[in-house]
């Protein structure tokens, strides 16, 4: 397959690193280039998000995978050329938006600060027939355990439960809501999984594709890394306190009223990817790949440390 890999941030460099490990040929489309890409074996091209540049830089690609974020505008603009590009294009009639989610498929108004934005391209999505396409939810990138020097993704602050500054774990109230964590890695290899299964069968794609690395519940996700290091302490966090967080920074038109929003999903299950939701590792499209555990995955980030 050559699969078109559609910004250039974090996540997606993440993604491009794993990618690259793959027989399959990867190239990664940015509006300017980044210093950060000189290290992937990816042919990058420049684009300005127009469907003219688009579908040029589509049109001998197989798949369209999108990582682009940002203003409402953009991504709305943005997401409906690159569907409108794969539509004209030669070949290119896979596509995986921008989504890299909590389980949208339950819960669709989370999170709340961009689930209407996204519900328009979801929508755009729906309505035609030309391109298959799946929305990943992944749960959390098993990233955010890790501290910030070490995170390869952007840091969001109390959006995440773990303080690594402070070594303080925020426990949404019992703290028995489950929350789903799932590697970049291993987010990356499904997904060419799932694409290959697609465009080699002619399968249908869901609107939805669960993954799950791990799933457990947020207490037991504080023991278990409290049990790596005895300086963790728990945070109790009351539903009311986020609440009057978001009221307090609407009121002020404050952006960082989207952090307390992600917190509100501490509460629910919004974050965890059930079981028979999710693909099974091992098996059927995912033959042949297995899921890191959280355990697994920081004794390798401690190995790697160590070297």
């Amino acid at each position: 397959m050559k699969i078109a890999l559609i910004g250039a941030g974090e996540v997606a460099l993440c993604l491009a690193t794993e990618f690259c490990k793959s027989e399959d040929e990867v190239v990664v489309l940015t509006s300017t280039v980044k210093p950060s890409l000189k290290d992937i074996k990816a042919e990058v091209r420049l684009t300005d998000y127009s469907v003219e540049i688009l579908k040029k830089n589509l049109d001998d690609c197989d798949a369209a995978v999108s990582t682009l974020s940002g203003p409402n505008e953009f991504y709305i603009s943005a997401h409906s050329n690159i569907l409108e590009a794969c539509r004209q294009s030669r070949k290119c009639k896979h596509f995986i938006p921008s989504e890299w989610n909590i389980n949208i498929e339950d819960f669709p108004d989370q999170p709340m600060f961009s689930a209407a934005t996204h519900e328009v391209v979801r929508n755009k999505l729906r309505s035609q027939h030309d391109i298959k396409w799946t929305m990943i939810c992944h749960g959390w990138f098993m990233e955010y355990l890790l501290p910030t020097e070490k995170n390869p993704l952007r840091e969001i602050g109390l959006a995440w439960a773990m303080n690594h500054g402070t070594k303080v774990f925020d426990m949404y109230a019992d703290g028995l809501q489950k929350v789903t964590l799932t590697s970049t890695a291993d987010s990356a290899r499904a997904v060419l999984a799932v694409l290959r299964d697609s465009i080699n069968t002619g399968a249908d794609l869901p609107p939805v594709t669960h993954l799950a690395g791990q799933t457990l519940t947020y207490r037991d996700l504080f023991q278990l890394i409290r049990t790596r290091d005895p300086a963790w302490q728990s945070n109790p966090v009351t539903f009311v306190e986020v609440l009057n967080a978001i009221h307090e920074r609407l009121k002020a038109n404050d952006a960082l009223v989207a952090i307390h929003q992600m917190r509100i999903m501490g509460f629910t299950n919004a974050n965890h990817n059930p079981k028979g939701k999710a693909l099974e590792w091992g098996t059927g499209i995912l033959q042949g790949l297995r899921a890191t555990s959280v355990e697994e995955f920081l004794d390798q980030s401690e190995s790697s440390e160590d070297k």
